[in-house]
Protein backbone atom coordinates (compact mmCIF):
# COMPACT_ATOMS: atom_id res chain seq x y z
CA UNK A 1 0.00 0.00 0.00
CA UNK A 2 1.14 3.54 -0.74
CA UNK A 3 -0.68 5.64 1.87
CA UNK A 4 -3.02 4.63 4.66
CA UNK A 5 -4.99 7.66 5.88
CA UNK A 6 -5.84 7.79 9.59
CA UNK A 7 -8.95 9.78 10.53
CA UNK A 8 -9.78 9.97 14.26
CA UNK A 9 -13.27 11.21 15.10
CA UNK A 10 -15.22 11.90 18.30
CA UNK A 11 -18.97 12.50 18.29
CA UNK A 12 -18.76 13.77 14.70
CA UNK A 13 -21.86 13.74 12.53
CA UNK A 14 -21.67 12.29 9.03
CA UNK A 15 -22.40 15.62 7.35
CA UNK A 16 -19.39 17.15 9.16
CA UNK A 17 -17.06 14.31 8.12
CA UNK A 18 -18.25 13.95 4.54
CA UNK A 19 -15.94 16.59 2.95
CA UNK A 20 -12.71 15.16 4.36
CA UNK A 21 -13.83 11.57 3.98
CA UNK A 22 -14.56 11.79 0.29
CA UNK A 23 -11.49 13.93 -0.35
CA UNK A 24 -9.38 11.13 1.11
CA UNK A 25 -11.23 8.33 -0.65
CA UNK A 26 -10.81 10.02 -4.05
CA UNK A 27 -7.00 10.19 -3.94
CA UNK A 28 -5.19 7.61 -6.08
CA UNK A 29 -2.17 7.47 -3.77
CA UNK A 30 -4.34 6.62 -0.74
CA UNK A 31 -4.87 2.87 -0.58
CA UNK A 32 -7.03 2.81 2.55
CA UNK A 33 -8.84 5.24 4.84
CA UNK A 34 -9.10 4.06 8.44
CA UNK A 35 -11.78 5.79 10.51
CA UNK A 36 -11.17 5.55 14.25
CA UNK A 37 -14.27 6.20 16.34
CA UNK A 38 -12.87 7.35 19.69
CA UNK A 39 -15.50 6.41 22.27
CA UNK A 40 -17.96 4.62 19.95
CA UNK A 41 -20.29 7.61 19.62
CA UNK A 42 -20.73 7.73 15.82
CA UNK A 43 -23.67 5.44 15.11
CA UNK A 44 -23.70 6.42 11.41
CA UNK A 45 -20.59 4.27 10.95
CA UNK A 46 -22.78 1.16 11.34
CA UNK A 47 -24.24 1.76 7.89
CA UNK A 48 -21.27 3.43 6.19
CA UNK A 49 -19.39 1.33 3.66
CA UNK A 50 -16.71 1.94 1.03
CA UNK A 51 -14.22 -0.44 -0.56
CA UNK A 52 -11.28 1.73 0.58
CA UNK A 53 -12.62 2.41 4.10
CA UNK A 54 -12.03 0.51 7.33
CA UNK A 55 -13.64 1.31 10.67
CA UNK A 56 -12.07 0.85 14.10
CA UNK A 57 -14.30 1.32 17.14
CA UNK A 58 -12.52 2.29 20.36
CA UNK A 59 -14.94 1.98 23.26
CA UNK A 60 -12.81 4.30 25.40
CA UNK A 61 -11.50 7.64 24.22
CA UNK A 62 -7.85 7.75 25.28
CA UNK A 63 -6.95 10.77 23.21
CA UNK A 64 -6.19 11.99 19.71
CA UNK A 65 -2.70 10.53 19.51
CA UNK A 66 -3.77 7.20 20.97
CA UNK A 67 -6.44 6.92 18.31
CA UNK A 68 -3.88 7.36 15.53
CA UNK A 69 -1.53 4.93 17.28
CA UNK A 70 -4.15 2.24 16.70
CA UNK A 71 -3.76 2.75 12.96
CA UNK A 72 0.04 2.90 13.23
CA UNK A 73 0.11 -0.44 15.03
CA UNK A 74 -2.04 -2.07 12.38
CA UNK A 75 -0.60 -0.60 9.17
CA UNK A 76 2.83 0.99 9.74
CA UNK A 77 4.54 -2.19 8.57
CA UNK A 78 2.39 -2.53 5.45
CA UNK A 79 2.08 1.01 4.07
CA UNK A 80 4.83 3.24 2.71
CA UNK A 81 3.27 6.21 4.50
CA UNK A 82 0.62 6.92 7.11
CA UNK A 83 -1.36 10.14 6.70
CA UNK A 84 -2.56 11.77 9.93
CA UNK A 85 -5.58 13.90 9.07
CA UNK A 86 -7.99 16.04 11.10
CA UNK A 87 -11.76 15.76 10.53
CA UNK A 88 -11.94 19.49 9.69
CA UNK A 89 -9.72 19.19 6.60
CA UNK A 90 -10.73 19.23 2.93
CA UNK A 91 -8.82 19.55 -0.32
CA UNK A 92 -9.11 19.33 -4.08
CA UNK A 93 -8.46 16.11 -5.96
CA UNK A 94 -4.80 15.36 -6.51
CA UNK A 95 -3.34 17.35 -3.60
CA UNK A 96 -2.24 14.30 -1.61
CA UNK A 97 -0.87 12.73 -4.75
CA UNK A 98 1.38 15.82 -5.07
CA UNK A 99 2.53 15.49 -1.45
CA UNK A 100 3.23 11.79 -1.94
CA UNK A 101 5.30 12.39 -5.08
CA UNK A 102 7.22 15.17 -3.32
CA UNK A 103 8.18 12.85 -0.46
CA UNK A 104 9.21 10.04 -2.78
CA UNK A 105 11.28 12.27 -5.08
CA UNK A 106 13.08 14.11 -2.26
CA UNK A 107 13.26 11.06 0.06
CA UNK A 108 11.36 12.90 2.80
CA UNK A 109 10.18 10.87 5.79
CA UNK A 110 7.99 13.47 7.48
CA UNK A 111 6.10 16.26 5.72
CA UNK A 112 3.14 18.59 5.78
CA UNK A 113 1.59 20.57 2.88
CA UNK A 114 0.63 24.22 2.67
CA UNK A 115 -2.38 24.66 4.96
CA UNK A 116 -4.85 27.49 4.39
CA UNK A 117 -8.02 28.77 6.05
CA UNK A 118 -11.35 28.55 4.16
CA UNK A 119 -10.92 32.18 3.08
CA UNK A 120 -7.63 31.31 1.38
CA UNK A 121 -5.24 32.94 3.85
CA UNK A 122 -2.18 31.04 5.00
CA UNK A 123 -2.36 29.04 8.22
CA UNK A 124 1.08 28.95 9.84
CA UNK A 125 1.34 25.25 10.62
CA UNK A 126 5.14 25.13 10.51
CA UNK A 127 6.61 26.45 13.74
CA UNK A 128 9.62 26.57 16.01
CA UNK A 129 9.65 24.46 19.14
CA UNK A 130 7.86 26.48 21.83
CA UNK A 131 9.18 27.92 25.05
CA UNK A 132 6.92 28.25 28.13
CA UNK A 133 7.00 32.03 27.66
CA UNK A 134 5.71 31.80 24.08
CA UNK A 135 2.83 29.48 24.93
CA UNK A 136 1.83 31.61 27.92
CA UNK A 137 1.77 34.81 25.85
CA UNK A 138 -0.18 33.17 23.02
CA UNK A 139 -2.80 31.77 25.37
CA UNK A 140 -3.28 34.46 28.00
CA UNK A 141 -1.88 37.75 26.63
CA UNK A 142 -3.44 38.04 23.20
CA UNK A 143 -2.43 41.71 22.93
CA UNK A 144 1.22 40.59 22.68
CA UNK A 145 0.62 37.42 20.69
CA UNK A 146 1.40 38.99 17.31
CA UNK A 147 4.91 39.88 18.46
CA UNK A 148 5.54 36.31 19.65
CA UNK A 149 3.95 34.67 16.61
CA UNK A 150 6.10 36.61 14.15
CA UNK A 151 9.08 34.43 15.05
CA UNK A 152 7.40 31.38 16.56
CA UNK A 153 5.11 30.80 13.57
CA UNK A 154 7.81 31.62 11.01
CA UNK A 155 5.87 34.51 9.45
CA UNK A 156 8.93 35.56 7.46
CA UNK A 157 9.30 32.16 5.77
CA UNK A 158 8.81 31.83 2.02
CA UNK A 159 6.00 29.28 1.84
CA UNK A 160 6.45 28.90 -1.90
CA UNK A 161 9.67 26.95 -1.21
CA UNK A 162 10.35 23.78 0.81
CA UNK A 163 12.04 24.15 4.19
CA UNK A 164 12.77 22.40 7.49
CA UNK A 165 10.65 23.17 10.56
CA UNK A 166 11.03 21.40 13.92
CA UNK A 167 7.29 21.45 14.66
CA UNK A 168 4.37 20.92 12.30
CA UNK A 169 0.66 20.85 13.01
CA UNK A 170 -0.96 17.50 13.67
CA UNK A 171 -3.89 18.51 11.50
CA UNK A 172 -2.10 17.01 8.50
CA UNK A 173 1.10 14.93 8.62
CA UNK A 174 2.53 12.42 6.16
CA UNK A 175 4.82 9.98 7.98
CA UNK A 176 6.91 7.25 6.39
CA UNK A 177 7.11 3.64 7.50
CA UNK A 178 10.76 4.08 8.45
CA UNK A 179 10.00 7.09 10.66
CA UNK A 180 7.22 5.27 12.50
CA UNK A 181 9.52 2.32 13.09
CA UNK A 182 11.94 4.63 14.88
CA UNK A 183 9.60 6.89 16.87
CA UNK A 184 6.75 4.44 17.65
CA UNK A 185 3.95 6.96 17.08
CA UNK A 186 2.42 9.54 19.39
CA UNK A 187 3.23 9.70 23.09
CA UNK A 188 -0.07 8.54 24.69
CA UNK A 189 0.54 10.74 27.74
CA UNK A 190 -0.75 13.68 25.67
CA UNK A 191 -4.52 13.37 25.56
CA UNK A 192 -5.04 16.44 23.38
CA UNK A 193 -2.70 19.27 22.31
CA UNK A 194 1.09 19.28 21.92
CA UNK A 195 1.16 15.61 20.91
CA UNK A 196 2.06 16.89 17.43
CA UNK A 197 4.88 19.08 18.77
CA UNK A 198 6.28 16.17 20.73
CA UNK A 199 6.09 13.81 17.74
CA UNK A 200 7.62 16.38 15.36
CA UNK A 201 10.50 16.93 17.74
CA UNK A 202 11.23 13.23 18.09
CA UNK A 203 11.29 12.86 14.30
CA UNK A 204 13.66 15.83 13.98
CA UNK A 205 16.07 14.22 16.41
CA UNK A 206 16.44 11.22 14.09
CA UNK A 207 18.33 11.13 10.79
CA UNK A 208 15.12 11.19 8.72
CA UNK A 209 14.44 14.09 6.37
CA UNK A 210 11.77 16.55 7.56
CA UNK A 211 10.47 19.03 5.01
CA UNK A 212 7.48 21.28 4.35
CA UNK A 213 5.96 20.66 0.91
CA UNK A 214 4.76 23.79 -0.98
CA UNK A 215 3.37 21.75 -3.90
CA UNK A 216 0.21 20.54 -2.12
CA UNK A 217 -2.54 22.61 -0.47
CA UNK A 218 -5.23 21.61 2.03
CA UNK A 219 -7.95 23.66 3.74
CA UNK A 220 -8.22 23.53 7.54
CA UNK A 221 -11.20 24.93 9.43
CA UNK A 222 -9.24 25.45 12.63
CA UNK A 223 -11.58 25.53 15.62
CA UNK A 224 -9.18 26.69 18.39
CA UNK A 225 -11.51 25.20 20.99
CA UNK A 226 -9.12 25.79 23.88
CA UNK A 227 -9.76 29.53 23.41
CA UNK A 228 -13.52 29.16 23.78
CA UNK A 229 -14.09 26.15 26.04
CA UNK A 230 -12.77 25.83 29.60
CA UNK A 231 -12.48 22.03 29.35
CA UNK A 232 -10.29 22.22 26.26
CA UNK A 233 -8.24 24.99 27.85
CA UNK A 234 -7.52 22.60 30.73
CA UNK A 235 -6.45 19.90 28.25
CA UNK A 236 -4.09 22.44 26.70
CA UNK A 237 -2.57 23.47 30.03
CA UNK A 238 -2.09 19.89 31.21
CA UNK A 239 -0.44 18.94 27.92
CA UNK A 240 1.88 21.96 28.10
CA UNK A 241 2.98 20.97 31.61
CA UNK A 242 3.64 17.41 30.46
CA UNK A 243 5.55 18.62 27.41
CA UNK A 244 7.90 20.88 29.38
CA UNK A 245 8.32 18.30 32.14
CA UNK A 246 9.46 15.89 29.43
CA UNK A 247 11.75 18.17 27.42
CA UNK A 248 12.74 20.93 29.83
CA UNK A 249 11.24 24.24 30.85
CA UNK A 250 13.84 26.99 30.61
CA UNK A 251 17.01 25.01 29.91
CA UNK A 252 16.38 23.00 26.77
CA UNK A 253 19.49 22.57 24.64
CA UNK A 254 17.67 20.44 22.07
CA UNK A 255 15.03 23.12 21.48
CA UNK A 256 17.72 25.73 20.92
CA UNK A 257 19.61 23.53 18.44
CA UNK A 258 16.57 22.52 16.36
CA UNK A 259 15.23 26.07 16.23
CA UNK A 260 18.64 27.36 15.14
CA UNK A 261 18.81 24.67 12.46
CA UNK A 262 15.46 25.89 11.12
CA UNK A 263 16.18 29.62 11.22
CA UNK A 264 19.70 29.35 9.79
CA UNK A 265 18.42 27.74 6.57
CA UNK A 266 14.92 29.22 6.36
CA UNK A 267 14.01 30.70 2.95
CA UNK A 268 12.62 34.16 3.63
CA UNK A 269 10.26 36.47 1.79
Amino acid sequence: MNIVASLVIFKHKYENIKPVLFSLLAEESISKVVIVDNGAYCSWLHTFSHKKAEIIIRRTNRGYGAGHNTVFARYAHAAKFILVCNPDINFNAGEIDKLYRFCLYHEVGFSTPKVIYPDGTLQHCCKLLPSPFQLFIRRFLSCLADLVNRDYELHRADYSRPFFAPSVSGCFMLISRQVLKDIQGFDPRFFLYLEDVDLSRRVCETTHSVCYCPDAVVVHESQRRSYANIRFMCYHIVSAIRYFNKWGWFFDKGRKQLNHRCLSKLPRT
